[in-house]
């Protein structure tokens, strides 16, 4: 396959990734430091064998993305630290070294590989790697965009070391229940290194089991220094179990750009805050998550109470006369002489991510608004009548429309994904935490993404899925024609 750029594995046949393969994938193309490079004692045979490989793949492209999501069968561990010893270590010194060797070889210092054309990496769940092994791997390219080092043993003196990179400008980076990053190791990569400061996705994702190692300082210093916040370009964020408060929120710029904020596992966080700051700093926002968070949506959880039913309903009024009402509907107007269309809504936002509990609260929706649940448990409350929408006679693309008819087929498909109470296609969901880059387009990587829809003989186009240069990308909705 000398013409491939992107591969995929997944848990289900990592234990078909052995050395052959790895070498296979990564030593395509004319990976640099190569001329020579020590023989390691090999026997001549051997040596022939490997110029032939080497002529051979200098003839394919060489990868542009490579996704190893939970990849940890022992025999991929084991190929990968073989195959960062073979190319990207220095070999050790033999005990029956002789002396003209042992000259010869510091005569010719060792060459590590280092591969410019690999631009996406994902690694999220491959734990097994261990540190030594998964540092070289990440020096060796350094020309990389999207990053998802989520839930593997990457270590504050990784982060150290990439953020001294001279070539490599992150556009996407996932460290998500990293748990042996320090909140300072996190603080250093995001404000002093300009590696990060073209961020704009970003996802430092925790939970309740993992809690963010960030500490109030170096979130407040993330906030307000680190390039990538000063710089309002964040399409993308996760703060989720990180310690934010309504103090932090204020002190963020505004973030025009973003589209998709997770906000979950924040048990304090009022939700009068999070209103305030989507309302004041990030008003085109689409998607948000808030699970576990508030007092507000506790639903008598954690704040115990006589009535669990009494909980529950005050809950869910907050949601509404909090969150929703001034978020997702136009302000009110009492004058009967003004002319002209009304005012639309304070923000863009139409889906938010909840709990079981507070799902369970909301019963069957209200009005448009629904439940739509994944495969794999989460729970969104969406509006099913907002949409990206091509108007008619419309110049400037497709526009956000909160009154689709119930007849409309997108609205229509949401219904239907709601009644079908998450038995439905693996990717159906919003705000995903997995960063996908394997595809074969440098404009198609969000780490989220939203629901599929295909009609026989009709057309559904994405928004976002093929990078629109005003920036309205967020999460992938459709444009229905026909």
């Amino acid at each position: 396959m000398p013409n491939l750029i992107t591969f995929g594995a997944t848990e289900y046949m990592d234990g078909a990734l052995n050395l052959n393969v790895l070498s296979e994938l990564f030593l395509r193309g004319s990976p640099s430091g190569q001329r020579g490079r020590p023989t390691r004692g090999r026997l001549l045979i051997n040596n022939d064998l490997e110029e032939e490989d080497r002529e051979r793949r200098r003839d394919c492209r060489e990868l542009e993305a490579v996704d190893f999501t939970g990849c940890v069968s022992a025999v991929f561990v084991n190929a990968f630290t073989e195959f960062v010893n073979t190319h990207l270590l220095p070999p050790p010194e033999s005990d029956s070294e002789s002396e003209d060797d042992s000259n010869r070889r510091r005569g010719s210092p060792f060459e590590p590989l280092a591969f410019p054309g690999l631009q996406r990496l994902g690694m999220r769940g491959v734990k097994s790697i261990l540190a030594r092994s998964l540092g070289p791997f990440l020096l060796a390219l350094p020309n990389l965009t999207h990053l998802d080092l989520s839930g593997t043993r990457v270590t504050p003196e990784i982060l150290e070391v990439m953020g001294q990179s001279q070539t490599m400008r992150l556009k996407s980076l996932a460290l998500a229940r990293c748990i042996r990053l320090t909140g300072e190791s996190i603080r250093h990569f995001l404000v002093d290194s300009p590696v990060t400061s073209e961020l704009t996705e970003l996802n430092l994702y925790g939970d309740m089991t993992y809690i963010s190692p960030l500490q109030p300082n170096d979130l407040r210093d993330i906030v307000t220094l680190s390039p990538c916040f000063t710089s309002g370009d964040l399409a993308y964020l996760d703060l989720s179990s990180s310690p934010i408060d309504s103090s932090i929120l204020l002190e963020f710029k505004p973030q025009l750009n973003m589209r998709s904020l997770g906000l979950s596992n924040i048990l304090h966080l009022d939700l009068a805050a999070i209103t305030t700051f989507v309302r004041d700093k990030a008003p085109n926002l689409e998607i948000m998550t808030l699970v576990n968070t508030s007092p507000e949506l506790d639903c008598g959880i954690r704040l115990p109470s006589s009535d669990p039913r009494t909980a529950s309903r005050q809950s869910t009024l907050a949601l509404y006369n909090q969150l929703i009402r001034p978020l997702c509907h136009p302000p009110m107007s009492f004058s009967i002489s003004s002319s002209g269309p009304p005012k639309p809504p304070a923000t863009r936002v139409r889906v938010i991510e909840l709990s079981t509990a507070m799902l369970g609260a909301l019963g069957a929706g209200a009005g448009s608004w629904k439940i739509i649940r994944s495969k794999g448990g989460r729970g969104w409350y969406v509006d099913t009548a907002a949409a990206w929408v091509a108007e008619p006679g419309a110049t400037s693309g497709s526009v956000l429309r909160r009154d689709l008819p119930v007849d409309h087929p997108y609205r229509i498909e949401l219904c239907n994904l709601a009644d079908s109470n998450g038995n439905v296609n693996s990717g159906v969901g919003w705000h995903a935490r997995k960063m996908e880059v394997s595809y074969d387009s440098h404009d198609f990587f969000f780490p989220y993404v939203d629901i599929s829809i295909f009609f026989s003989n009709k057309v559904l186009h994405g928004r976002g899925m093929f990078g629109r240069e005003d920036g309205l990308y967020g999460a992938v909705s459709f444009a229905y024609q026909g």
